[in-house]
Parts: structure tokens; C-alpha cells; sequence
């Protein structure tokens, strides 16, 4: 023990440099904001987390539901849960641990799991902010994390969105600061943390796979081929670890090989549906209406009380020999070459719409406004002249690492389902780039219209 003393005498000693420093990193002002930052972002989430959703929908049902079995039951999902391996576990396995802390399977415990996680993500998108830009755009993006309607409104139920606002983030500006430094070892941080963004959203699995290539890039321009070899293998290698044992089990309990979650093939069908413009409450009413015989309005209560995996199951009966999930993506490719071949015309622009739908609202009430529709559509302007902010200071670095989420997301979602809460996650790195954008104007704005590189960038931390 006595050995260990100065060895944990330097590690605090450490820690409390650190604390010190950071007025002379951030600025006490900076820190003063931001701090002012956090109390709003918490008093906001604190009272969705005492007043939750009345109605937060089938998926934030279902994900309690497996929170609940896997305190209760230890199982994902339990005997009467039907198709369970549809819906990603890593958030359901983040609220189940919580429930195990506190010794119940309660939903106000989940929710505050959530508002720690929304508090984390004001931190680091302030952070990112700061890293490709400079501290008023970093304190921008977290002002706009702690305010962002569909942000609070995700806190007053279960879903899968919150630890990934925090998560995908995270694993950026890790990518950037693994980046700037020679120790191999740092790749191992943001693999991990994009390994668990994919646990918790599966269409972030190609995001993680694309993240490895441009780590490799990196490297070798940086070190060349021997240590970019390495350092990928050190971010895959992280990257599989919170997926590995969850794929196990899918062979285990599926006997196939499904890396994540069954819900590829659902997504599939419902995006390439023509007839319903490739929406899924307007899916959901077409087919409430040809098996229970009732014409409900897609956006109404009564819709969103009744039950989709049966409505689900009778479409994948078609091929009784498939799993569910296999029937439906079969059934998702054949409306492609269908639709696609009838009218090629229609279906680009189906997907078109798709795109903006998925990006010019929020969840929830205000952002599905049509004022809350012209914020948003806003924002993301604000975020795209980001990325032009980025090209224009040579920036590629950056940029790629913030384009290539947005991007690839953004493929998925036009080939499959493109639903506003495609957009929840990526709004953590458009607050960033549109931080930068701001910041940029007012810069330019302050000096009489000439811009310096210099007054709109920080270094890296």
C-alpha cells in the first residue's frame, strides 16, 4: 500500500493542475458561461425528467420493456415480448444498469440517466466547438444543446437518442484529439466510443467502419504504413468490443449472424414504400387499414395505440420460411425495383422528400411546428455554411470528420427510413459548425469585414 501512496499522491496532484488550469485554457468568462450553460440545460431536462411524455410512442414502449426484462427476467426482452433483437440494446442495457444501481425498474431513473447524459453532451459539443472553431462558437453549440426542444422532449421518455447525443460527439472530438498526437494508444478511445454509438444506433456502424478508414489516412500521412497498420488495428479492435459479445449472442439466440439489431429489413420496407412516400406512420395507417379494417388518420392517437409487429408480421408472412426481419427486407428490395422501375421519376422524388423530412423538423411538438420547422431548417443552413467555414480555412481534418456522419446518415435514411430522429444525433455536430459559422460572421462583423484565420480558431486541446 505504501508503495501505491506517491504514485496516487502524483495522480491527484495531477488532477488538481489540471483544475487550476482551466481558467488560463478556457477564460474565467468562457467558464462562467458555460457554468451558466449547464444550470439552464439542467433545469430544462429536470422538468421533463418530473413530467414525462403522456404519449412518447411505440419505440420508447418497447425499449422500457426490455430495460424492465433485463432487471426483472434477465433477458432481452422475456417470453411475451415479440421480435425483440428489432430494437438496438445499448440503451436498454445502459437503463437496465441504472435500475440495477438504484434497486428498481423505474422510469424516472432512466430519465435522469438521460438528463446526466444531455448535461455531458453540453460539455463536450462546447468542447468540439471550441476545437474546430474557438470558444464563443463552442459556447454557442452548447447553448443551443442545452435549449434544442427535441433534446428535452427525448428526455421525458425511453428512447434510444439520448446516449447517443452524448456518445456520438464524444467519439468526434476523440477522433480529432487521437489525431493530433503520435501515441498509438489514443486510438483506442474514440473506437470505443463510436462501438458504442453503433450499439446504441446500428446505422452507426458504417459510421464507425468509415472513421477507421480515415483513421488509417491519418496515420500514414502522419507515420506511415507500419504505424497507421497498428493504430487502425488499436481502433478496430476497440471499435468491435461493446459489439462482439452482443453479435455472440444474436448467433446464440438467433442462429444467424445479425451484428446488432433485426430492424434493417422493417426500415427497408417501410422507406421504399411508394404508395405511402416512404413514411412510417403513413405505412403503419395503409396497413391498419388493409388487415384491421380501420381507416385512422396517420398522425392521430388512435393510430399510435395500436400495435405495428402484428400489422409487421402479416406483411412478412408472405415468406413464412424467412426470419421476420429477412421477409421484410425481401419484401423492402422487391418495392425498390418495383416502384423504382415504374417511375423512376416519382421514386427521386419520394426520396428527395425524404431527405427533408428528415431534416427540416424535430421531435416533438415545437420543432414539428411550422415555426419550429423554419428553426430548424435554419440550423442546419447554419451547419452547412459551417463545413464551408472549415473548406474555406483549409480545415479538411475537421471537416471530414464532421461531414462523414452527417453524410452517411443521410444515405441511410434516403434509402431506408428517414424520420426526424434520423437528425437528432447529427444536430450534436451541426450546434459545432454552425457555432463556427456564427462565430466567423461576427468576427468579420467586429473588424470592419476583413477576416483573419487567426480570430475564429483555437488550438487544440
Amino acid at each position: 500500500m505504501g508503495a501505491l501512496a506517491p504514485d496516487s499522491l502524483s495522480a491527484v496532484s495531477a488532477i488538481g493542475e489540471w483544475i487550476r488550469g482551466l481558467p488560463a485554457r478556457h477564460g474565467r468568462k468562457t467558464l462562467v458561461a458555460l457554468v451558466a450553460i449547464l444550470v439552464l440545460g439542467f433545469g430544462l431536462r429536470a422538468y421533463r425528467v418530473v413530467e414525462p411524455l403522456g404519449a412518447p410512442g411505440d419505440d420508447a414502449h418497447a425499449y422500457y420493456a426490455l430495460s424492465k426484462s433485463l432487471y426483472e427476467e434477465g433477458s432481452y426482452g422475456g417470453p411475451s415480448f415479440q421480435n425483440p433483437s428489432d430494437w438496438s440494446p445499448g440503451a436498454p442495457l445502459l437503463y437496465a444498469a441504472s435500475f440495477y444501481a438504484t434497486a428498481g425498474a423505474r422510469e424516472g431513473t432512466a430519465r435522469i440517466v438521460e438528463l446526466l447524459l444531455g448535461l455531458a453532451a453540453i460539455l463536450v459539443v462546447y468542447l468540439l466547438g471550441r476545437r474546430i472553431a474557438c470558444r464563443p462558437a463552442g459556447l454557442l453549440a452548447a447553448f443551443a444543446v442545452a435549449v434544442y426542444p427535441p433534446f428535452i422532449h427525448s428526455t421525458g421518455a425511453l428512447y434510444s437518442e439520448p446516449p447517443a447525443i452524448f456518445t456520438l460527439p464524444a467519439a468526434v472530438l476523440a477522433f480529432l484529439w487521437a489525431s493530433d498526437a503520435s501515441p498509438r494508444a489514443r486510438w483506442l478511445v474514440p473506437g470505443f466510443l463510436f462501438g458504442l454509438t453503433a450499439l446504441i444506433r446500428p446505422e452507426y456502424l458504417i459510421v464507425g467502419v468509415a472513421f477507421a478508414v480515415l483513421a488509417l489516412i491519418r496515420i500514414v500521412r502522419e507515420s506511415g504504413w507500419r504505424p497507421s497498420l497498428a493504430g487502425t488495428a488499436l481502433f478496430l479492435l476497440a471499435f468491435l468490443l461493446p459489439i462482439v459479445p452482443w453479435t455472440v449472442r444474436n448467433v446464440v439466440v438467433l442462429d444467424r449472424v445479425v451484428p446488432i439489431s433485426t430492424g434493417g429489413g422493417k426500415a427497408l420496407y417501410v422507406g421504399t414504400f411508394l404508395p405511402a412516400d416512404g413514411e412510417y406512420d403513413r405505412v403503419k395507417a395503409r396497413l391498419t387499414e388493409r388487415y384491421l379494417h380501420r381507416d385512422l388518420p396517420p398522425d392521430s392517437e388512435a393510430l399510435e395505440r395500436v400495435d405495428p409487429t402484428p400489422l409487421f408480421d402479416r406483411v412478412a408472412g408472405r415468406y413464412p420460411d424467412l426470419p421476420r426481419d429477412s421477409a421484410l427486407g425481401k419484401i423492402g428490395k422487391q418495392n425498390f425495383s418495383r416502384f423504382f422501375g415504374e417511375d423512376p421519376a416519382g421514386y427521386a422524388a419520394m426520396t428527395a422528400r425524404k431527405i427533408w423530412r428528415m431534416w427540416s423538423a424535430g421531435v416533438g411538438e415545437a420543432f414539428e411546428s411550422s415555426s419550429g420547422r423554419v428553426v430548424q431548417v435554419l440550423l442546419v443552413l447554419l451547419g452547412l455554411t459551417g463545413l464551408a467555414v472549415l473548406a474555406a480555412r483549409r480545415r479538411w481534418w475537421e471537416l471530414a470528420s464532421l461531414a462523414t456522419p452527417i453524410a452517411l446518415v443521410t444515405v441511410v435514411g434516403a434509402v431506408s427510413l428517414a424520420a426526424p430522429r434520423r437528425n437528432e444525433i447529427l444536430m450534436t455536430l451541426i450546434f459545432p459548425l454552425a457555432g463556427a459559422a456564427l462565430a466567423r460572421a461576427g468576427s468579420a462583423i467586429s473588424s470592419g469585414g476583413s477576416w483573419s484565420p487567426r480570430q475564429a480558431s483555437s488550438p487544440p486541446s
